[in-house]
Parts: C-alpha cells; structure tokens; sequence
C-alpha cells in the first residue's frame, strides 16, 4: 500500500459494547473509547475491498488503522458535535437569499441561532450556489463587516464564508474567530494570513469555481478523489504555516458533485477520519435533498436535512452547517442519548 491508500472503518459499536470489543482486541477505537470499528475496506483506485477484521489486518494497514483510532484536534471548537448556523448577508442565496440582508435583521438572526444552540455563525456575504457571480471585495465587506462587530461575544464562534484573502484580512480585524474557504486556499495570499492570525480554517473539497464546477462533476473514485484533492490542500496549508490541528475539512456537498455523488460522499464518510482533520458537513437544503424527497421548495428540506446530516455526528466533534439549528440540535441530542442506552 502506498501514501494515496485509505481505509473506511466499519462495524461500529458504541458505549460499553466499544469498550469490551477494544478491550478483548477484536476493535479499534474510533477516535474516541466510546466508539469502536471492528472491520475495514481498502480505498484504492481499482480495488473493491472486502470487509477485512480489524483481527486481520498486516502491518501497513495497521499503520493506517491508527490514524482512524487517534483523537480528532479540536481546532479552536468545543468537544463533541456542533451546529454552524448559516447567516447569509446576500440577496440571492440558494435558500434563504434576501431574508437577512438587512444587518438588523442579520443580527437578530444570528443571536436566535445562538440562543437555539449553534456553537458558531457562519457569516457570508456572497451567494456561492452553482452559476452565481462573484460579488466585489467592496460589497461583500460592506455586507458581513458590520453583522461581525454586532454579534462578537454573543456566545458563539463567529467564522466568515468567504474565498477572497481581502475579506478575511477585515473579517479578522473586525473579531472574526475561523475562516470558511470554499476555494481552500486557492489564493495562496490567503495562506500566509491565516498562518499568521493562527486561527482555524476550513477547508471545502471544490473543482472549478461556482460558475463553472458543475463542468467537473466527473469522478471514478468519487471517495478516493476527494479524499487525494483534500490532502493536497491540506499540504498547501501545512507547507504555508498553519498549524494541521487546526484544519477543518469538508467534503464539499453540491460542489462539482451531482446526487449520486453527494449521496456516496455521505455514505463513506468516517473515511474523511484518514486525513486527521475534524469534519464540517454542509448539506442544508441542498437540492440534491429536494430531489430525492420531491418537495417543491428548498425551505421544506429541512428533515432531508437532518437525515442527510446525523452520519457526520459518527466522526465525534463533527461541524454540522445548518439553516435550520434548533431542529439540528435537537436531532443531535436525541442521537446522542441513543447512543448512552
């Protein structure tokens, strides 16, 4: 096996069933005591892995095994699971564009999201859905710079969505705490900011950019690829200064992926635990949800979104990007009190 094999853990146990199956060694842990895997499959271009036992794996994939078994880093989050509450500041968002243009409104938004139990507000002043056109350093500024001096110290992290190096340079005068890059440090000038702010950052599997991604939603290995493209800007980063436990990344649903690909994303994704980095999922309202449930608008995707989003919560300390955080958070909890029984 070389540098570019992974390995998917499966078999999953949970609580007291973790702990006795690591004790007697038929399990490994996942990240976490609490949570253990008992068998793998091989990711490798051209190899359709059987399930292989834990009990049975040689001396390379041991190697790679305890990746998955370490502690995710925390970068600059509290423990556990956390919803991000997205606070759109444009007039043409994919879902909720126009309705928090208005920095008051935005703001009142963003402290009901608080209240409501999201960990962070994801802050973005330019609509990123497939075809949307860039908007000016100038105007995006003048949408998120003042929405971020309001609700700094409101109780919850405040992270800026936004690609552009300019923007995050003001976003982190104004008090911003983490960056959300889609383009994951495309422009190399964001790099070295970020490096030296030492802030977490947020890296989003993208090919293309919004206008034209669409055009490269073609993969053999959708897993394999992301994974390979994902340690790729990992190492730009690293290689730039900033500080890997302090790299979030996110496989980039919707982004240069059709329904079958978000779908298969979604399915594999305790492999993302081979890049050592916590996970951020962001699937609220996508349309490949109003697709599938054959609802006609995006805002009745909300229990799509849910379902679509509690197989992140296995990764333990998973960011969960949401519209809708009070639903969220109470699936997480009901999710997480199942699993203590």
């Amino acid at each position: 096996m070389n540098d570019n094999n992974y390995l998917e853990p499966y078999g999953f146990l949970y609580k007291e069933a973790a702990h006795q199956a690591i004790a007697s060694q038929i399990a490994l842990p996942f990240g976490t005591n609490e949570i253990a895997f008992t068998f793998v499959k091989v990711i490798q271009e051209g190899i359709q892995s059987p399930l292989i036992p834990v009990t049975k794996l040689d001396k390379t994939q041991q190697i790679i095994a305890k990746k998955l078994s370490r502690p995710l880093p925390l970068a600059g989050l509290p423990a556990g699971s956390q919803v991000m509450g997205i606070l759109n500041i444009t007039p043409d968002s994919f879902s909720n564009g126009g309705e928090h243009f208005h920095i008051e409104h935005a703001v009142r938004e963003g402290h009901q999201m608080v209240a409501d139990g999201a960990a962070i507000l994801d802050i973005g002043g330019e609509s990123t859905r497939p075809g949307s056109q860039e908007v000016s350093v100038e105007e995006e500024c003048a949408r998120v710079i003042p929405v971020i001096k309001a609700l700094k110290g409101c109780g919850a992290l405040l992270s800026i969505d936004t690609r552009h190096t300019d923007t995050m340079r003001q976003a982190l005068d104004a008090g911003i705490d983490m960056i959300n890059d889609i383009s994951a440090l495309t422009d190399k000038n964001s790099a070295a900011l970020i490096a030296e702010a030492g802030c977490p950052v947020i890296l989003m599997h993208m090919r293309g950019n919004p206008q034209t991604m669409m055009q490269f939603a073609s993969y053999k290995n959708i897993v394999l690829e992301v994974l390979q493209e994902l340690e790729q800007r990992i190492q730009i980063a690293t290689q730039s200064g900033i500080a890997r436990e302090n790299i979030i990344v996110d496989p980039g649903i919707g982004f240069a992926k059709d329904t079958k690909d978000n779908i298969t994303l979604i399915q594999h994704l305790p492999a993302f635990a081979n890049l050592g980095c916590r996970l951020l999922l962001g699937v609220s309202r996508k349309r490949f949800i109003q697709t599938i449930s054959q609802v006609s608008s995006s805002k009745a995707c909300d229990p799509g979104t849910i379902a679509a989003s509690l197989p992140a919560s296995i990764l333990g300390g998973s960011v969960i990007r949401v519209h809708n955080v009070p639903a969220m958070r109470q699936a997480l909890c009901l999710w997480e009190a199942l699993k203590a029984f």
